[in-house]
């Protein structure tokens, strides 16, 4: 049986390879910081990547941030743009992370909101 994986999580896998671990990719972000949600990140992906499309997880709830002040609007971010713990849990209403949960509310997305 062949696996087919969903052009969502394809893009996501993509999206992470091309940023690099040691370019801080938006204002918000220390160095330090971005390295470990880079590794976290594609972490997710790859453990949680189908089971959060197939929950109905997007980009922009996930790796969303301002688009030219990055996470310095927090509410402009995704809830993975300064991941820093383990994921336990996705569902199609919330996603644990380490302590707490990140719930998926609606309007899903903030008005100019752009992939990291």
């Amino acid at each position: 049986m062949t696996l087919t994986i969903p052009d969502t999580v394809l893009s996501w896998s993509r999206g992470l390879a091309r940023l690099s671990p040691g370019v801080v990719p938006c204002r918000g972000l220390r160095p330090d910081e971005w390295r470990e949600t880079h590794r976290r990140c594609g972490e997710f992906v790859e453990r949680w990547g189908m089971q959060a499309h197939a929950a109905g997880w997007d980009t922009l709830r996930l790796f969303g941030v301002h688009p030219e002040l990055g996470t310095i609007r927090g509410d402009y971010s995704g809830i993975l743009v300064t991941l820093s713990v383990e994921i336990h849990e996705v569902t199609p209403e919330w996603i644990k992370l380490g302590r707490w949960t990140a719930y998926r509310h609606e309007p899903v997305k903030m008005p100019g909101m752009v992939p990291i």
